[in-house]
């Protein structure tokens, strides 16, 4: 009975109906220019207990060498997505993710680093047909991500 219970767990990449709109991203890994165009940004989702949560861990590359990492938990709380993130300089984020239609819209708050000082943070994702566009900051230029090989 565990066993099956188990099987119909994986089977599903989201178990929440809030999680939904990640199964998009689930099972893949995606890379795109990291800001400020310094290298490469690689994110990785994964489906985490049968689909209660969704991880996303990503990578910053720079010639070929990490220079930072982080990782959000985002998990469902009734009808809304909340987020935790943390990050490999010791910052930590909270905060909401609202999709609509083909967008995802991230707004809280984030200490970059241990001792840095909270700040409000807001992005929004785009779904696109090569990926998905990352907007970080208002009238930047987008950045694209597609799946990596």
């Amino acid at each position: 009975m565990i066993a099956l219970l188990t099987m119909l767990a994986a089977a599903s990449s989201t178990g929440q109906p809030a999680l939904q709109p990640w199964s998009y991203l689930v099972g893949h890994c995606w890379v795109g220019e990291a800001p400020g165009s310094a290298g490469e940004d690689k994110h990785c989702f994964e489906s985490v207990y049968g689909g209660q949560h969704i991880r996303d861990r990503h990578v910053v590359t720079v010639g070929g060498r990490e220079v930072y990492a982080g990782e959000s938990l985002y998990s469902a709380k009734g009808p809304d997505v909340i987020f935790t993130y943390w990050n490999s300089l010791g910052g930590l984020g909270t905060g909401k993710a609202v999709f609509n239609a083909t967008e995802w819209r991230f707004s809280g708050t984030i200490h970059a680093t241990a001792d840095g000082p909270e700040q409000p943070m807001a992005a929004t994702w785009r779904k696109v047909d090569a990926g998905y566009e990352v907007l970080d900051e208002p009238g930047a230029k987008p950045r694209l991500f597609r799946r990596a090989e």
